[in-house]
């Protein structure tokens, strides 16, 4: 993993923010609702301090709902407003529509009539561009599944009244090795050989750890009931036919289809962080 890299792409990203939010209003930070903490971008706070700010738990269709919601709750414990999203939840749209016409009834008289503007901000792939493009039903932002491909800036009409400023992801300036395996898993840093297949290892042993290796089962079926990651890792190639000349299992192949199906709610509803004073997992 090369972090001055990153370190390098979030100090241009935080310039930008800074020269944005100026004219913003609100905030719309996005969050990975399968791990909340780990795709929250600490400086995103900073750079946004004075400004009002809404939490956005993103592709929370894919994480379980209790957890989901006792992460709502610790958020808005901190004073942050909050809620679950999904685009594959309709009724989430009309509750976040409203929340918006809310804040643009509240803006002050020195805002006159002009719009209430409002920025999405979060770090690569936690649904930005394609959250954007389904609120206005068009493809108004470029998408795609590798971190880092929405590019530039625009105004969008998002509502009477409301206008959003779309903006490029955010990286993470410190990767900890404890951070890296969530934010690969969740398809936030891209999946290098050796991260792909130590990352879907990791996946594997917290499914088993955590009870739900019923899941891994459903999705690959004849997968054996080995405990040991990496013997499921081999068996998950042999059974998706990820296989080299010869007969070698491709592990690079069977991680990344392990990545692509949790990444795509293919393991089940599963979330891989849990709010302080979550004992029950």
């Amino acid at each position: 993993m090369d972090k001055k890299r990153f370190s390098g792409s979030e100090g241009r990203a935080a310039r930008e923010l800074r020269q944005d939010l100026a004219a913003i209003d609100l905030v719309v930070e996005l969050l990975d609702a399968r791990a909340p903490s780990a795709s929250q971008n600490p400086r995103i706070g900073r750079l946004t301090a004075g400004k009002q700010r809404l939490i956005l738990l993103h592709k929370a269709d894919r994480s379980e709902p209790r957890v989901t919601s006792r992460w709502v709750n610790y958020f808005k414990d901190k004073g942050y407003s909050a809620m679950t999203f999904s685009i594959h939840q309709p009724h989430r749209r009309r509750v976040l529509f409203k929340y918006l016409q809310d804040c643009r009834a509240g803006l002050s008289p020195a805002h006159g009539r002009r719009s209430l503007r409002i920025m999405v901000v979060g770090i690569p792939n936690v649904g930005k561009s394609s959250l954007i493009n389904y609120l206005v039903r068009q493809r108004a932002a470029r998408s795609g599944n590798r971190p880092g491909i929405t590019r530039g800036r625009q105004w969008i009409r998002l509502l009477p009244g409301v206008e959003l400023l779309d903006t490029p992801g955010v990286l993470y300036p410190r990767l900890s090795g404890e951070v890296i395996p969530l934010l690969v898993a969740i398809g936030s840093l891209p999946s290098a050989a050796i991260e792909a297949i130590s990352t879907a290892g990791w996946l594997l042993g917290f499914y088993r750890e955590t009870g739900r290796a019923g899941l891994l089962a459903k999705r690959y079926p004849g997968l054996g009931s080995s405990g040991d990651p990496d013997l499921q890792l081999e068996e998950i190639g042999r059974v998706q036919g990820c296989l080299l000349p010869g007969g070698k299992i491709d592990l690079q192949r069977a991680a990344e289809t392990v990545l692509r199906d949790f990444q795509n709610g293919n393991l089940g509803n599963v979330s891989l962080e849990y709010p302080p004073g979550m004992e029950d997992k």
